[in-house]
Parts: structure tokens; C-alpha cells; sequence
């Protein structure tokens, strides 16, 4: 009888190990060694299961692209029938706990990455397009008569805002995330 195939278990395991390096050293100083030592194995099964360190941090996007995904699925199903809006503003902008400032800097770590691989600057736009056509959709069911491009400008100036509260996330710059989101409010009102 042949073993079960333990490789997405290691695919798993070296991709947890990354995350757990780019909290430890930050992703510019994190090497195969490091992220071999962290997981209990040794570089040559890394590059078996995965590849060499780009593959890996791209494998890493990946894995948050469809985490980022799921969240979306979960969160969409969670909004109440009334005022959507409100309630995805008050859930994008939220102060959140240790697990959701790890993941940030985890996500702010894979997106420096964009400029040098190909394949992590797709995932990142995914993502955004996602968020943008999520948040236009929502819009528009609430603001029917406002003109597309507006929701979508609206949608642009939601994410940006979305983007710059969740770097304040680590500094703990509860104030100024609240001001984030008391100005995606402000833009939704653009569309009254």
C-alpha cells in the first residue's frame, strides 16, 4: 500500500514557517535557512515541496489571496440585510486583535514583494480588484441612483483608506483609524 502524500502537509508547514520569520525578521532578512530552521527541516525539502525562496513567498501570497477570498465569503454572509455599507465600513475598520496585526504584517511584507515577483504582484491585484468589485456591488445596491463612476471612485477611496488603517494597525494608531473610517463614511455620503 503506498504512504498518503505528505505534500501539501509540508507545503503548510514551510508557508507557517515563513509567516513565522517575516514576524521574527522581517521578509528582506529571512533566508531559506531560517525559514528551514523554523519549520524542522532541511533546505533541500523546502526546495522539493516548494522551490527557492521567491517560490515560496509566492506560494505565501497565494495562500493570503484565498484567505483574503474566504474572509470576504464569511464577512458577506455576516452583513445584516440593512445598511451593508455600515456595517462592512464598521468591520473593514476595526482596531482588531494580536492575530489580525500579525496577519497585517505578514500581508504588508508580501506586497514589498510585488515590485520584484510577478507572481505576487497578480495575487495584490486580485485582492484589490476583489475589494473594489465587492464594495462597488454593495454601493450600488444601497445608492441605486448613483452614477457608476462615482461608486467606483467611492469603492477606490474606500480601499485606500482600507489600506492605510490597516498600516496604522501595528502602531496601535487607534485614532487615526477611526478618522479612516469617519472618512470612508464621509465618502459614501458623496453618493446620496
Amino acid at each position: 500500500m503506498a504512504r498518503p502524500s505528505m505534500a501539501a502537509q509540508r507545503k503548510e508547514e514551510i508557508l507557517d514557517s515563513l509567516q513565522q520569520c517575516i514576524l521574527s525578521y522581517g521578509i528582506q532578512a529571512t533566508s531559506l535557512e531560517n525559514i528551514a530552521d523554523k519549520a524542522g527541516m532541511k533546505r533541500t525539502i523546502l526546495r522539493h515541496y516548494i522551490g527557492n525562496r521567491d517560490d515560496i513567498i509566492c506560494a505565501l501570497s497565494t495562500r493570503f489571496r484565498s484567505l483574503y477570498t474566504q474572509q470576504w465569503q464569511q464577512l458577506l454572509s455576516w452583513l445584516p440585510s440593512n445598511n451593508k455599507v455600515e456595517a462592512l465600513l464598521d468591520s473593514l475598520f476595526g482596531v482588531g486583535n494580536q492575530e489580525h496585526i500579525e496577519r497585517t504584517i505578514i500581508g504588508e511584507a508580501i506586497f514589498s514583494e510585488a515590485k520584484r515577483l510577478e507572481g505576487v504582484k497578480q495575487d495584490q491585484k486580485s485582492i484589490m480588484d476583489e475589494f473594489i468589485e465587492i464594495v462597488s456591488d454593495l454601493l450600488k445596491a444601497q445608492y441605486p441612483d448613483a452614477e457608476g463612476n462615482k461608486i467606483s471612485l467611492v469603492a477606490h477611496g474606500i480601499y485606500a483608506s482600507y489600506l492605510l488603517a490597516e498600516s496604522f494597525l501595528p502602531l496601535h494608531a487607534v485614532d487615526q483609524i477611526y478618522q479612516l473610517k469617519a472618512t470612508a463614511k464621509l465618502l459614501c455620503t458623496t453618493l446620496e
